[in-house]
Protein backbone atom coordinates (compact mmCIF):
# COMPACT_ATOMS: atom_id res chain seq x y z
CA UNK A 1 0.00 0.00 0.00
CA UNK A 2 1.22 3.40 -0.84
CA UNK A 3 1.84 5.83 1.43
CA UNK A 4 0.48 9.67 0.05
CA UNK A 5 2.63 12.45 0.20
CA UNK A 6 2.39 14.90 2.23
CA UNK A 7 2.98 18.95 1.34
CA UNK A 8 5.62 20.34 3.96
CA UNK A 9 6.11 22.98 2.19
CA UNK A 10 3.71 24.96 4.67
CA UNK A 11 6.38 24.09 7.38
CA UNK A 12 9.89 25.52 5.62
CA UNK A 13 8.03 28.21 3.76
CA UNK A 14 9.59 31.58 4.64
CA UNK A 15 7.01 33.02 7.38
CA UNK A 16 5.18 36.26 6.55
CA UNK A 17 2.82 39.32 8.80
CA UNK A 18 -0.09 37.14 7.80
CA UNK A 19 1.39 33.93 8.83
CA UNK A 20 2.59 35.17 12.33
CA UNK A 21 0.39 35.66 14.99
CA UNK A 22 -0.06 39.11 17.30
CA UNK A 23 1.04 37.55 20.38
CA UNK A 24 0.68 41.67 21.70
CA UNK A 25 -2.83 40.69 21.28
CA UNK A 26 -2.93 37.90 24.28
CA UNK A 27 -0.58 40.33 26.72
CA UNK A 28 -2.78 43.16 26.56
CA UNK A 29 -4.72 42.34 29.91
CA UNK A 30 -1.63 41.74 31.86
CA UNK A 31 -0.48 45.25 31.59
CA UNK A 32 -1.78 48.03 33.35
CA UNK A 33 -3.85 51.05 31.99
CA UNK A 34 -3.26 49.66 28.97
CA UNK A 35 -5.28 51.69 26.50
CA UNK A 36 -7.28 53.90 28.92
CA UNK A 37 -4.85 57.15 28.29
CA UNK A 38 -4.38 57.61 31.95
CA UNK A 39 -0.65 58.71 32.56
CA UNK A 40 1.87 56.96 33.91
CA UNK A 41 2.80 56.52 37.71
CA UNK A 42 5.27 59.66 38.49
CA UNK A 43 8.73 58.67 38.87
CA UNK A 44 11.90 60.41 41.20
CA UNK A 45 14.32 62.51 39.38
CA UNK A 46 16.05 59.25 39.74
CA UNK A 47 14.49 57.62 37.62
CA UNK A 48 13.15 55.11 40.75
CA UNK A 49 9.28 54.85 41.52
CA UNK A 50 8.78 56.95 44.99
CA UNK A 51 8.16 54.98 48.20
CA UNK A 52 4.53 54.16 48.94
CA UNK A 53 3.58 56.84 51.64
CA UNK A 54 4.14 55.92 55.37
CA UNK A 55 1.63 54.67 57.75
CA UNK A 56 -0.13 57.78 59.80
CA UNK A 57 0.24 56.18 63.00
CA UNK A 58 4.06 55.30 62.37
CA UNK A 59 4.77 59.01 61.32
CA UNK A 60 3.71 60.31 64.87
CA UNK A 61 6.74 61.15 66.67
CA UNK A 62 8.41 59.10 69.24
CA UNK A 63 8.07 60.55 72.75
CA UNK A 64 11.45 61.07 74.15
CA UNK A 65 13.00 58.81 76.71
CA UNK A 66 11.45 59.56 80.40
CA UNK A 67 14.37 61.46 82.62
CA UNK A 68 15.53 59.05 85.48
CA UNK A 69 13.56 60.31 88.83
CA UNK A 70 15.25 61.28 91.87
CA UNK A 71 15.55 58.33 93.67
CA UNK A 72 18.34 57.21 91.11
CA UNK A 73 21.77 57.50 92.40
CA UNK A 74 24.09 59.34 90.24
CA UNK A 75 26.66 57.48 88.81
CA UNK A 76 29.74 57.19 90.33
CA UNK A 77 33.57 57.78 88.80
CA UNK A 78 35.38 54.87 88.21
CA UNK A 79 37.79 53.79 90.89
CA UNK A 80 41.63 54.99 90.05
CA UNK A 81 43.26 52.20 88.55
CA UNK A 82 46.05 50.60 90.80
CA UNK A 83 48.74 51.96 89.11
CA UNK A 84 47.67 55.57 89.57
CA UNK A 85 46.84 54.60 93.20
CA UNK A 86 50.61 53.30 93.49
CA UNK A 87 51.88 56.74 91.88
CA UNK A 88 50.43 58.53 94.36
CA UNK A 89 51.40 56.54 97.76
CA UNK A 90 54.89 56.78 96.10
CA UNK A 91 54.73 60.14 95.60
CA UNK A 92 53.50 61.09 98.65
CA UNK A 93 56.54 58.86 100.28
CA UNK A 94 59.19 60.66 99.07
CA UNK A 95 57.38 64.20 99.64
CA UNK A 96 57.81 62.77 103.46
CA UNK A 97 60.99 61.64 103.23
CA UNK A 98 62.30 64.85 101.61
CA UNK A 99 60.51 67.14 104.82
CA UNK A 100 62.32 64.72 107.17
CA UNK A 101 65.21 65.06 105.58
CA UNK A 102 65.37 68.76 105.54
CA UNK A 103 64.09 68.75 109.64
CA UNK A 104 67.24 66.84 110.10
CA UNK A 105 69.54 68.86 108.46
CA UNK A 106 68.20 71.69 110.32
CA UNK A 107 68.45 70.56 113.20
CA UNK A 108 71.73 69.36 112.56
CA UNK A 109 72.94 73.12 111.86
CA UNK A 110 71.26 74.22 115.11
CA UNK A 111 73.29 72.28 116.84
CA UNK A 112 75.95 72.85 114.52
CA UNK A 113 76.00 76.82 115.54
CA UNK A 114 75.01 76.41 119.19
CA UNK A 115 78.03 74.21 119.60
CA UNK A 116 80.32 76.56 117.65
CA UNK A 117 78.81 79.33 119.56
CA UNK A 118 80.15 77.77 122.80
CA UNK A 119 83.55 76.77 121.43
CA UNK A 120 86.27 79.34 123.04
CA UNK A 121 88.37 81.12 120.62
CA UNK A 122 91.82 82.45 122.33
CA UNK A 123 93.30 85.99 121.10
CA UNK A 124 95.58 88.41 122.31
CA UNK A 125 95.29 91.91 123.55
CA UNK A 126 98.24 94.60 123.86
CA UNK A 127 98.39 97.10 126.76
CA UNK A 128 101.06 99.30 128.17
CA UNK A 129 102.90 97.44 131.49
CA UNK A 130 101.18 99.99 133.87
CA UNK A 131 97.56 99.14 132.81
CA UNK A 132 98.53 95.38 132.84
CA UNK A 133 99.51 95.37 136.29
CA UNK A 134 96.18 97.23 136.75
CA UNK A 135 94.63 94.21 135.13
CA UNK A 136 96.08 91.43 136.83
CA UNK A 137 94.87 93.16 140.33
CA UNK A 138 91.75 93.64 139.47
CA UNK A 139 90.99 90.04 138.07
CA UNK A 140 92.27 88.77 140.97
CA UNK A 141 90.57 90.90 142.95
CA UNK A 142 87.41 88.87 142.66
CA UNK A 143 87.16 84.83 143.21
CA UNK A 144 86.16 83.32 140.09
CA UNK A 145 87.40 86.43 137.20
CA UNK A 146 89.35 85.61 134.31
CA UNK A 147 90.89 87.74 131.74
CA UNK A 148 88.02 87.06 129.06
CA UNK A 149 84.91 88.17 132.12
CA UNK A 150 86.90 91.24 133.22
CA UNK A 151 87.10 92.32 129.30
CA UNK A 152 83.89 91.69 128.60
CA UNK A 153 82.82 93.25 131.77
CA UNK A 154 84.93 96.80 131.02
CA UNK A 155 83.42 96.53 127.00
CA UNK A 156 79.97 96.75 128.80
CA UNK A 157 80.09 98.93 131.49
CA UNK A 158 82.22 101.83 129.00
CA UNK A 159 79.83 100.38 125.94
CA UNK A 160 77.84 104.02 126.14
CA UNK A 161 81.04 106.27 126.20
CA UNK A 162 83.21 103.84 123.93
CA UNK A 163 83.23 106.41 121.28
CA UNK A 164 84.04 109.43 123.69
CA UNK A 165 86.97 107.36 125.56
CA UNK A 166 88.69 106.66 122.21
CA UNK A 167 88.70 110.12 120.93
CA UNK A 168 89.81 111.58 123.95
CA UNK A 169 93.07 108.62 124.34
CA UNK A 170 94.48 109.55 121.00
CA UNK A 171 97.65 110.54 121.25
CA UNK A 172 100.12 111.48 118.74
CA UNK A 173 103.71 110.60 118.57
CA UNK A 174 105.35 112.81 115.86
CA UNK A 175 105.39 116.46 115.53
CA UNK A 176 102.68 117.45 112.86
CA UNK A 177 101.19 120.92 112.04
CA UNK A 178 98.02 122.65 110.42
CA UNK A 179 99.16 122.22 106.67
CA UNK A 180 99.61 118.52 106.67
CA UNK A 181 98.04 115.99 108.30
CA UNK A 182 99.00 113.55 110.88
CA UNK A 183 100.21 109.95 109.91
CA UNK A 184 97.91 107.52 110.90
CA UNK A 185 101.47 105.19 112.06
CA UNK A 186 102.05 107.86 114.45
CA UNK A 187 99.18 107.76 116.32
CA UNK A 188 98.93 105.47 119.59
CA UNK A 189 95.98 105.32 122.06
CA UNK A 190 96.17 105.28 125.80
CA UNK A 191 96.86 101.71 127.20
CA UNK A 192 98.47 100.49 124.54
CA UNK A 193 102.00 98.62 124.97
CA UNK A 194 103.75 95.55 124.04
CA UNK A 195 102.43 93.36 126.89
CA UNK A 196 99.93 90.53 126.48
CA UNK A 197 96.60 89.55 127.81
CA UNK A 198 95.26 86.37 126.36
CA UNK A 199 91.29 86.09 126.51
CA UNK A 200 89.02 83.13 125.23
CA UNK A 201 85.59 84.15 124.21
CA UNK A 202 83.24 82.07 123.04
CA UNK A 203 82.35 82.12 119.05
CA UNK A 204 78.94 84.76 119.57
CA UNK A 205 81.56 86.85 122.22
CA UNK A 206 83.92 87.16 119.55
CA UNK A 207 81.75 87.99 116.79
CA UNK A 208 80.21 90.93 119.05
CA UNK A 209 84.11 92.19 119.53
CA UNK A 210 84.55 92.32 115.89
CA UNK A 211 80.97 93.89 115.00
CA UNK A 212 82.36 96.51 117.02
CA UNK A 213 85.73 96.98 116.08
CA UNK A 214 84.08 97.13 112.78
CA UNK A 215 81.76 99.76 113.94
CA UNK A 216 84.83 102.43 115.49
CA UNK A 217 86.72 101.81 112.35
CA UNK A 218 89.60 100.22 113.73
CA UNK A 219 91.25 96.78 112.39
CA UNK A 220 92.85 95.32 115.37
CA UNK A 221 90.29 94.76 118.68
CA UNK A 222 93.08 95.99 121.03
CA UNK A 223 93.43 99.15 119.40
CA UNK A 224 90.31 100.48 121.02
CA UNK A 225 89.81 97.68 124.24
CA UNK A 226 93.17 99.24 125.54
CA UNK A 227 91.68 102.54 126.35
CA UNK A 228 88.24 100.71 127.18
CA UNK A 229 90.12 99.18 129.73
CA UNK A 230 92.62 102.31 131.23
CA UNK A 231 88.84 103.73 131.53
CA UNK A 232 87.53 101.24 133.42
CA UNK A 233 90.02 99.58 135.69
CA UNK A 234 90.88 101.71 139.24
CA UNK A 235 93.85 102.67 140.04
CA UNK A 236 96.06 105.26 138.39
CA UNK A 237 95.14 105.88 134.68
CA UNK A 238 96.99 106.78 131.99
CA UNK A 239 96.77 110.29 130.46
CA UNK A 240 97.55 112.27 127.45
CA UNK A 241 100.83 114.52 128.15
CA UNK A 242 100.12 118.43 128.01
Amino acid sequence: MTTPEENLGSIFARPTASTVPNRAQGLGGLVPNRGTGSAPPPQSPTGSTPPPPKNPEDAKETPPPAAPSGDTPPPQAPADPPAAVEAEEVEAEEVEAEEVEAEEVEAEEGETEAALAKTKHRTTLYVSPALHRRFERYVRAARGRTNTSAVLEAVAAKNSTTPQIIQESKVSVAAGNELFPEDPRAVRYLGAGPVQIQIAPTYAQLQVLDTLTAKYGFEARATWIAPVLNAFLPGKKEKVPE
